[in-house]
């Protein structure tokens, strides 16, 4: 068994690594993988003088390779190595230009031990990218059915060795659009504060929303302009003579006023992970929408009045927080703000009151000419 080599036995294996060899799918050389995923290894011809038992430890060898799923074996001819120089090679990884293409190698030789009736095989696990070993091992044996049996898992040990680095692709940027175009809608909490009032002696929750649009300025800074549909519903109470001196009625004095809001802000958009942050301020003119309508409870008397603002400007300041979902962005927002004038409503009592603002909204943003992509 030494020193035969029975040519049916050495065709046999010849024609079973051809057939392995042909069943292998297309190779990718510039990654090592086939056009299945599965990383390339070259399975070298064993080395040694045992030259039957390295013939039947080779064919094994693919077929162990193939059973772990993920590696796809290249079985390389041995007369590749018949040149001056180029002798099987065992414990150093094998020239790149004689298996190209490959991730991975396998290399190897059985030999004779120590004993009278022992052999042993080795085999070498090579990364083929920067020519360095994963791991090496070897199996001891007196009989070679013995051995294969132990051989897949001799095989498997050496590549549970490798570390794959897993590369995820780079998450996209975050949208950075040139123009963006949303609508809102919330409660506004409202306090009115009259001239000789040192707090509010009046308030109501009402309701605002309308829709805004953004110009990119620069990847931090934005300029927002919002047109915004709200009302004012200011109501007093207070004691009035009755029909007699010692009945009082409890009047109930309501003006309900519709107008319009015209903010002119700056944000500054922030991305602390998936959110984008955004505090803003800036200033706001208002409009006047028809009159102020005048309903005075119990009696039941309604009326409407011309109103104005005494300065039609304000301030505001708020910060939103939004979300990218679906095609565009959710936000939350909170508002404050704080009319430079007052509210005349010509009502003959020449109500005159001054507005603090508190809004929470919700809303949507659709991006347009988006930078990054």
């Amino acid at each position: 068994m030494n020193n035969g080599k029975p040519l049916c036995l050495v065709a046999a294996g010849l024609f079973f690594s051809a057939l392995v060899f042909a069943q292998t799918p297309a190779v990718e050389s510039s990654t090592g993988l086939d056009d299945e995923g599965k990383a390339i290894t070259a399975v070298l011809p064993l080395a040694g003088e045992e030259t039957v038992m390295a013939l039947r430890f080779y064919q094994e060898t693919l077929a162990a390779v193939v059973a772990l799923e993920k590696y796809s074996p290249r079985p390389v001819d041995v007369s590749v190595f018949s040149g001056p120089g180029l002798e099987i090679p065992t414990d150093m990884p094998p020239r790149r230009d004689l298996v190209p293409g490959v991730r991975y190698a396998l290399t190897g030789g059985v030999y004779a031990g120590a004993r009278a009736g022992e052999y042993y095989l080795q085999l070498w696990l090579w990364e083929m990218a920067g020519s360095t070993m994963i791991y090496t091992d070897d199996l001891v044996y007196e009989d070679i059915d013995e051995a294969m049996l132990s051989l897949p898992g001799l095989v498997e040990w050496l590549f549970s060795h490798i570390r794959e680095r897993v590369i995820e692709p780079p998450k996209p940027p975050p949208p950075d659009p040139f123009f963006v175009l949303g609508f809102r809608f919330g409660p506004s909490q409202r306090w009115y504060t009259a001239p000789n009032e040192e707090t509010p002696g009046a308030w109501a929750l009402d309701l605002e929303g309308g829709v805004s649009g953004a110009f990119r300025l620069n990847s931090l800074l934005a300029l927002q302009g919002e047109v915004l549909f709200t009302s004012d519903t200011i109501v007093y109470r207070g004691l009035d003579p009755g029909p007699t001196p010692d009945v009082y009625i409890m009047p109930n004095k309501t003006h309900t006023a519709f107008s319009m809001m015209f903010p002119l802000l700056f944000r500054v958009n922030l991305r602390p992970g998936p959110f984008k942050v955004s505090p803003l301020a800036g200033f706001y003119a208002a409009l006047p929408l028809g009159k102020a309508l005048y309903q005075r409870r119990p009696d039941g008397g309604e009326s409407s009045y011309n109103w104005s603002f005494s300065v039609p400007l304000g301030f505001t300041l708020g910060i939103e927080a939004a979300l990218n979902k679906g095609p565009g962005a959710v936000f939350l927002g909170l508002r404050y703000a704080v009319d430079f004038g007052e509210i005349k409503i010509e009502d003959g009592d020449n109500t005159t009151i001054r507005r603090n603002m508190l809004s929470l909204y919700l809303g949507y943003e659709f991006g347009f000419f988006d930078r990054n992509k």
